[in-house]
């Protein structure tokens, strides 16, 4: 057998240690390590094992395998061993795959991944007569704490708006009660059952943010390898005394202990930052006590210049004492940029107490990615279809002297105010009508009266005032838009 093992040079001091070449750790990625080799006839019936150094503080391994004459009479097998112990193998079904410590690609065994010597296990069932097979393993190691790619890969690779649910739970935490799909009863909290649920009311995107735990990201990850229509977020819920937050980006469990050894919400905020996740607190104004710990949210010290996004609407609650649009408005009104998302909070999946996707958080990414919709989130260019997916569209965007603002975007204004052009795009909304509300008041009405219709008004706007639009029918609030920010010159 003739082989070859390309393996590019890791920093000096490590290359000194170590009697074989690894790879350079650049920053936060490594620069990829490259094994390849020739199998013939010879080696029909035999396993190779081809080693690789992984150095230490690896969060993720990524792997790809491609050989010559593949289902063409040749066959190969490839596997993976730490410097421990076995993490897996995907025979001949794969031609990608990852391991992290919480989540891995299906026949892959997560946990930590040791530092030294791993092998990259080669198998040769079958050569085709006459045959010899050049493979080749490109290997990918991450360093980030929380590695950009999510539990799948990148699903669409255009930018647009892209419609989910970013709160869902399962068994893993209190989707409790599930009961055989077979039987009478209605009540379904399966990994797979949510993740139907949402395909059936045809999301792009599903978080599930199941209760102090990323137990499901397990689940999802094998979900996810054979689903191309629905991107799954990597989510948790941090369920504190006081209040509930959902973190996205992220396998890794945050501390949901706040008080605990003088726990603070800067020290969450700091750990989610460490991980390039997201947070957004869920359904601030709901009333807390006995029946429902830490429902409404009155964390202490709450860090809010740093608080990226809120959940204003949770499940069925719009409006009304208990709603999150108050307190939101309160937080903008104080100066704080905060993108408003929806979530479902469904604990049930299968009607009809299932109510997954409604509200869905509608978000404009560059591609269909778990990175991208963070980013997307980040920038606030959001809004809400408050029923589910099927609700009307709906676009903000404001022009004054320097030229046009997108959704969560900063309008330049004087100090004694300037007038803005506001431009409202709204589809599926004929017969209800547009409010444009500035500091949480409403200042203007537009009648929406065509299924497509763009439509405008002008608005004075004064340093640190804001301004959003709403569509609401007889029965309410159908959607609405994060806001436009306005700042002096």
């Amino acid at each position: 057998m003739r082989h070859h093992i390309v393996l590019l040079s890791f920093v000096a001091a490590l290359s000194a240690l170590m009697s074989r070449p690894a790879a350079t750790l650049a920053g936060a990625d490594a620069e990829p390590i490259t094994l390849t080799g020739t199998v013939t006839t010879a080696d029909k019936g035999t396993y190779q094992e081809h080693p690789f150094d992984v150095p230490a503080g690896v969060t993720r391994i990524d792997v790809d395998f491609a050989y010559d004459h593949r289902g063409q009479g040749t066959e190969l097998e490839v596997g993976l061993f730490d410097s421990q112990r076995f993490r897996g193998t995907s025979r001949f079904s794969k031609t990608h795959f990852y391991l992290t410590e919480f989540a891995t690609t299906p026949s892959y065994l997560g946990g930590p991944l040791p530092a030294g010597t791993w092998r990259l296990s080669l198998g040769i069932p079958s050569i085709g007569a006459g045959q010899s097979s050049k493979w080749t393993a490109t290997i990918r190691l991450s360093t980030e704490s929380t590695p950009s790619e999510g539990l799948g890969p990148v699903l669409r690779t255009e930018a647009g708006w892209y419609v989910g649910d970013l709160h869902a739970h399962t068994l893993h935490s209190d989707g409790f009660g599930c009961v055989d799909p077979g039987t009478t009863a209605v009540r379904g909290c399966q990994p797979w059952e949510v993740v139907d649920a949402a395909r059936a009311r045809h999301l792009d995107f599903l978080a599930i943010t199941d209760h102090k735990t990323t137990s499901h990201h397990a689940d999802l990850a094998t979900l996810q390898e054979g689903l191309t229509s629905m991107l799954l977020l990597r989510g948790q819920e941090l369920t504190t005394f006081n209040g509930h937050a959902n973190v996205y980006g992220t396998s890794r469990p945050i501390d949901f202990r706040l008080g605990f050894k003088g726990r603070t919400m800067s020290a969450v905020m700091d750990d989610v930052a460490h991980e390039h996740g997201l947070l957004s607190i869920n359904h601030p104004g709901r009333e807390t006590g006995d029946s429902c710990t830490g429902c409404g949210w009155d964390a202490p010290a709450t860090p809010w210049d740093r608080i990226e996004a809120m959940e204003v609407v949770n499940g069925g609650v719009i409006e009304g004492r208990t709603a999150g649009l108050p307190f939101w408005y309160a937080r903008l009104n104080e100066g704080h940029r905060i993108a408003a998302i929806g979530g479902s909070d469904d604990h049930g999946a299968r009607p009809p107490r299932g109510r997954v996707g409604a509200p869905a958080t509608a978000v404009y990414a560059r591609e269909l990615s778990e990175a991208a919709l963070l980013e997307g989130i980040r920038s606030g260019r959001v809004y809400v279809r408050t029923r589910g997916p099927e609700g009307p569209r709906l676009d903000l965007t404001g022009t004054a002297s320097e030229g046009l603002v997108q959704t969560g975007g900063i309008v330049k204004v004087a100090t004694a105010g300037t007038t803005v052009r506001l431009g409202v795009h709204a589809a599926g909304a004929a017969g209800q009508r547009a409010e444009i509300v500035r500091n949480g008041e409403v200042v203007t009405t537009l009648a929406v009266d065509a299924g497509d219709q763009e439509l405008s008004c002008a608005v004075t706007l004064r340093p640190g005032q804001w301004v959003h639009v709403r569509l609401r029918d007889a029965q309410g609030i159908t959607a609405f838009t994060n806001p436009l920010y306005a700042h002096s010159f």
